[in-house]
């Protein structure tokens, strides 16, 4: 597996996704649990900009476009925000964690990728032990402190429909990888 990266194109911070956490914090949180039905040897994922990706995000289309592009993040990009930047940002309402997306680019223009990715570590990291936590966890798997302030929630018709969703974006990542 190539060495993970959590830089994205899009303006997700993947160093806080349950998918790339999952090998340490198992499948627990929120957002984890919707993928109980993918098989774990499936999960592993290096981020977005390696070659090792999720198979459900090997398919997204900003991440095609950016390579196509050769740019490092869509906010480069003299067409941002574009019309697949914007259908991509309605997943927001859905997965609290894309939301932050467009405000990450805007940091990342203003000052430099890694004054956001330091910002972003410390920011998902336990505040008692230090400890890395996932998008969606509601308590360090370290030390337990609450982290309940600083995650996000999955009301309970989120939860069905990330089920939904993520099973599907795995199928057809799946079935791409295998030429089907």
């Amino acid at each position: 597996m190539s060495k993970f990266n959590p830089d994205t194109y899009c303006g997700i911070y993947c160093g806080a996704c349950s998918i790339a956490k999952h090998s340490e914090t198992g499948l627990a949180d929120q957002f984890a649990t919707c993928l109980r039905s993918v098989p774990k040897e499936e999960l592993a994922c290096s981020g977005c900009k390696s070659d090792t990706v999720y198979a459900g995000c090997s398919t997204c289309g900003l991440r095609r476009c950016a390579r196509e592009k050769n740019i490092e993040h869509c906010v480069d990009c003299a067409d941002y925000p574009c019309k697949s930047y914007n259908t991509w940002q309605a997943v927001a309402r859905f997965l609290p964690h894309a939301h932050e997306a467009p405000l990450n680019l805007k940091t990342i223009k203003r000052d430099g990728v890694d004054y956001w990715l330091n910002a972003q570590k410390k920011h998902w990291a336990c505040p008692d032990c230090g400890t890395p936590f996932s998008w969606y966890a509601s308590a360090c798997h370290n030390c337990d402190r609450s982290l309940l302030s600083k995650t996000f929630v999955l009301s309970a018709w989120r939860k069905v429909l990330c089920r939904f969703v993520l099973n599907m974006a795995y199928r057809k990542g799946k079935a791409k990888k295998n030429g089907v």
